[in-house]
């Protein structure tokens, strides 16, 4: 019997030790896994968007949808909201976003992603958007009585497309947001902004290789997300003809 003990009291020195090592050998990774929690980046901060003026939130509580809120990659520079148009004076004073019907803004957004799918180097550029009914008859009254009044819609007589949220103004510029070259200015009323006259203004040197490219590649990427365009403003895009809108939308009334 007693030749047995030592043999016992060695085997539970022998666990003790085992014990003892493996709590220390965990000491270490545990130390290790704080100090990587501790030193750990901080995650950036989240790109703030601008709180809408009373306007965008008029717009936003009727269901219209701000292009930013499904690509914020498209540029946007309203030319109504700075005196930089064919008006020369601002029109938009607290309106900045550009707001659209949700099946036209769809469409605005999958046309972006084709076009930077085949050209990464270029971005779309909304130059005009949902426009209320109040900055149209301001614009109307402005041009009234003169040559330009035959571009500009008279509320009196309905609605423009504009004025619902079913057009969009665009162009295209470089990621580093300088416009392409498309022959015209926009808000040209002239020869040199239509579309079906291109090939003329091509061979008659009015436009050049590059902006006749470049509009084709505009009317492009919109008319492959079903966007019909117009014939006498190569920038401008509508989700339905206005007889089709004047029968079946709302204008935007505020």
């Amino acid at each position: 019997m007693t030749s047995r003990r030592p043999a016992t009291l060695f085997l539970v020195a022998l666990v003790l030790l085992l014990c003892s090592c493996r709590q220390q050998a965990t000491v270490p990774e545990a130390e290790n896994e704080a100090d990587t929690i501790a030193t750990a980046p901080t995650p950036p901060s989240p790109v703030t968007t601008p709180a809408d003026t009373p306007t965008e939130s008029k717009l936003r509580a009727l269901g219209l949808v701000d292009i930013h809120d499904l690509d914020s990659s498209i540029l946007v520079n309203l030319a109504y909201a700075s005196p930089d148009n064919f008006l020369g004076c601002v029109l938009y004073r607290d309106l900045h976003k550009a707001f659209f019907l949700p099946q036209l803004a769809t469409k605005i957004a999958a046309a972006q992603s084709s076009l930077r799918r085949y050209r990464p180097d270029l971005t779309l550029v909304i130059l005009d958007a949902a426009r209320p009914l109040s900055v149209q008859r301001l614009m109307f009254h402005k041009v009234q009585g003169t040559p330009l009044n035959i571009y500009v819609a008279n509320p009196v007589k309905g609605p423009g497309l504009h004025n619902y949220g079913a057009a969009v103004d665009a162009t295209l510029a470089d990621t580093n947001g300088n416009l392409l070259p498309m022959g015209s200015d926009f808000d040209h009323f002239g020869p040199e902004s239509h579309t079906n006259n291109e090939q003329e203004l091509l061979s008659s040197g009015r436009i050049t290789q590059q902006e006749f490219d470049n509009r084709r590649l505009l009317r492009s990427i919109m008319r492959q997300q079903g966007l019909l365009h117009l014939h006498s403003e190569w920038w401008h895009f509508s989700l339905m003809s206005r007889q089709k809108a004047n029968q079946t939308l709302t204008p935007i009334d505020i």
